[in-house]
């Protein structure tokens, strides 16, 4: 008989896990495709930005000691690696295709752990699908943050958030997730502003958070130094106000979830000014009301922390790369018209904002009962179906940088060509906006 109940707990806890973990799987599936829909095939040949200039350089000239190489004022230790790692095992010819699936892959897998990683604050199964689909659907509003390397930072941010929330239910995930703790804040210096809501939990006695939590402090550590030791430079340092970022997250963050055309946003804004933004901001603030007054002290910590992560980071970004062009606030009526508003830095944020909306419908969940719970939760279910949706159909919308660059593999093909002939390889062209790359002969050719 003991034996027999010793059993029957596990089977139960079986039981309870699998619609998570098939959850989950669908999320890795549905994000993995969309984001391979999203961006036209054409344009994963094409290398972008620092995938070429930083990473990629650097694991040809210096595969060990560039892991740990600051850039641009912090680390990008998981875009090094996997820089690294597709530079041993594929052909430089290929080297575009492969980053962007290895990209979209490690994208949908932060999707697919928000499932375990959001259940001790978010415990509606639905929202928490929800919530694993906002970071393919939000950021995809700014045209350049998925499937590359140089924004996995983005998704790191996010994969921080709520690791910094979660709650490990076993001693194998508590160490998964330290692992995944210490490569996100090596990768995204701005989890630092999770310092106070670790510094918070290391009070509570579950020694299954510690892993996490030392997880986290280490790579955060090793941020801190590499801002100190090589700091950001490179900007004019023109004065950026807290009306600047206010104006600028309207115009980058909030009117992009639901309206990504950047023309229309500036025009918008240029008829409105920031007013433009106020009915899709009365959304999120309804929905902001129903987790800070009516949810559990969970749903309100984690309701706080991603509001509070989502204005932070997007203002620190500004604030660490002050130009004239983010001094939001002073624009008026046709100073809009040639605004930034598609700015990468709004993907985080917009993730982030995002996320509000599941939190508020679990939070309803939790809160009514009987014919009311009944009722609730199928309309709660298509109503976060429609958020999602409808973020993911207006995507493109956004368009992407990546358009007008020549194939990767073409030019490296006409270029190894040139190399054979004794010739000078020339340039190659990158995303976005064909800026140039130079590489050498056997870097091009594969000699040794």
């Amino acid at each position: 008989m003991q034996q027999g109940s010793d059993r029957q707990p596990a089977a139960a806890r079986g039981a309870r896990r699998w619609p998570a973990c098939a959850a989950a799987a669908a999320v890795l599936v549905a994000a993995l495709a969309f984001q391979a829909v999203r961006i036209p095939t054409l344009e994963h040949d094409v290398v972008w930005a620092e995938d070429g200039a930083v990473f990629l350089r650097g694991a040809l000239d210096d595969p060990v000691g560039s892991m740990l190489a600051p850039y641009a004022g912090y680390q990008h230790v998981l875009p090094r690696l996997l820089a690294g790692a597709v530079v041993a095992l594929a052909p430089i010819g290929s080297y575009a295709a492969v980053v962007f699936w290895v990209s979209a892959v490690v994208a949908a897998l932060v999707c697919a752990g928000t499932i375990p990683l959001a259940r001790w604050a978010v415990p509606w199964l639905p929202a928490r699908v929800a919530l694993g689909l906002v970071p393919v659907v939000v950021p995809l509003m700014a045209p350049e943050i998925i499937g590359n390397l140089a924004d996995l930072h983005t998704f790191a941010l996010w994969l921080g958030v709520w690791i910094a929330l979660s709650m490990p239910a076993s001693r194998l995930e508590s160490w998964l997730i330290a692992v995944a703790a210490l490569l996100a804040a090596m990768t995204e210096v701005q989890l630092l502003l999770m310092l106070p809501v670790l510094l918070l939990r290391i009070h509570v006695r579950r020694p299954l958070l510690w892993p996490v939590i030392g997880g986290f402090l280490l790579g955060l550590a090793g941020q801190a130094l590499s801002w100190l030791l090589a700091p950001r430079r490179g900007y004019e340092g023109v004065p950026i106000g807290i009306p600047d970022v206010v104006v600028g997250w309207l115009a980058n963050v909030v009117m992009p979830t639901v309206r990504p055309e950047e023309q229309g946003i500036r025009e918008a804004f240029a008829a409105q000014g920031p007013l433009a933004a106020a009915p899709i901001l009365a959304g999120f603030a309804l929905a902001a009301l129903v987790v800070l007054v009516w949810g559990s002290w969970r749903a309100r910590l984690a309701g706080a922390v991603v509001l509070l992560a989502s204005a932070s980071s997007f203002g620190g970004s500004l604030l660490a790369s002050p130009i004239e062009q983010f001094q939001y606030a002073s624009m008026q009526g046709e100073d809009w018209l040639t605004a930034i508003v598609d700015l990468r830095y709004g993907g985080a944020a917009g993730m982030l904002l995002a996320a509000i909306v599941p939190i508020a419908a679990a939070v309803s969940v939790e809160r009514l009962s009987g014919r009311w719970l009944l009722l609730a939760r199928p309309v709660l279910a298509l109503g976060l179906a429609a958020f999602i949706g409808a973020m993911a159909w207006q995507s493109p919308g956004a368009g992407s940088h990546r358009s007008g660059v020549e194939p990767w593999s073409e030019q490296i093909a006409r270029q190894a060509a040139a190399c054979e002939r004794g010739q000078d390889p020339g340039v190659l062209f990158i995303a976005p906006y064909n800026r140039e790359l130079v590489l050498d002969c056997p870097s091009i050719t594969g000699a040794q």
